[in-house]
């Protein structure tokens, strides 16, 4: 076709809207790609092949649903998700909850000849903490260096603090009644260094900070206690810790 004989517009056969027509290519029919598709979508529409391709695709996704869901173990409903462990309903998320809990309750006792208390959580810590320092040693012992120069500095600190008192650290814990002062807990003397439960002396007022080393301004504390008050005093500590001071 010449372009004498090649039209400058063309109508659009599905919207009637003209369209120029460029100087190259084949003459299009329709105005646009939307046009062109809508029409072959009427077309599909009126001779069924749209419905029939609709079921189909319908009736694959139920097979496919079918093969693959697995009904709930608590209420029955089935289940598209083949991982899933419980249908999602609030009930049944309570109930599949409780059944993890007790199968974890059912290894624990078979591993341990008793179910999990929390009355029993203080004393396997405990356990924990004493097979752990057996595995591995004390820091004293990794780092010697550091542990004389630790020493040093607290033989300094308490030759220059004041000494109004002289005392032995069986009087401070029978004067508390063994009883930590930092957690209130009782202390049990039998326990030994350097377990975080042995006793230990604490100075309220710290001897980097001024505090005299006499009865008035010590009290008992177990070890772990006394090292996570460091130097702090004891109002730091309260304010730190969110609960009321000790008396």
């Amino acid at each position: 076709m010449t372009n004498a004989t090649r039209p400058a517009f063309i109508t659009c056969a599905r919207c009637g809207t003209e369209k120029k027509v460029g100087l190259r290519g084949p003459i299009p029919t329709y105005c646009s790609g939307a046009c062109r598709a809508s029409l072959k979508y009427e077309r599909s529409r009126e001779d069924g092949r749209y419905e029939r391709a609709l079921t189909e695709g319908r009736q694959r996704t139920a097979a496919r649903q079918a093969a693959n869901q697995s009904p709930c173990p608590f209420c029955g409903a089935p289940m598209l998700n083949p991982r899933r462990k419980q249908c999602g309903a609030a009930l049944c998320k309570k109930r599949y909850q409780a059944e993890r809990v007790r199968e974890w309750q059912r290894a624990y006792r078979a591993k341990h000849g008793q179910w999990c208390r929390p009355a029993n959580y203080a004393e396997q810590q405990r356990e924990y903490n004493r097979q752990r320092r057996q595995e591995q040693p004390h820091w004293r012992q990794m780092y010697p260096d550091r542990a004389a120069a630790y020493d040093a500095r607290r033989r300094a600190l308490v030759a220059e603090a004041r000494t109004e008192d002289v005392f032995a650290p069986i009087e401070v814990h029978t004067r508390d009644n063994w009883t930590c002062r930092l957690c209130l807990l009782p202390i049990d003397p039998e326990v030994a260094w350097p377990d975080p439960m042995s006793p230990s002396i604490d100075h309220r007022i710290p001897l980097s900070r001024g505090g005299a080393h006499a009865l008035s301004n010590v009290q008992s504390a177990h070890l772990g206690c006394n090292s996570r008050k460091c130097d702090r005093d004891m109002v730091d500590m309260v304010i730190r810790l969110g609960q009321a001071a000790p008396r």
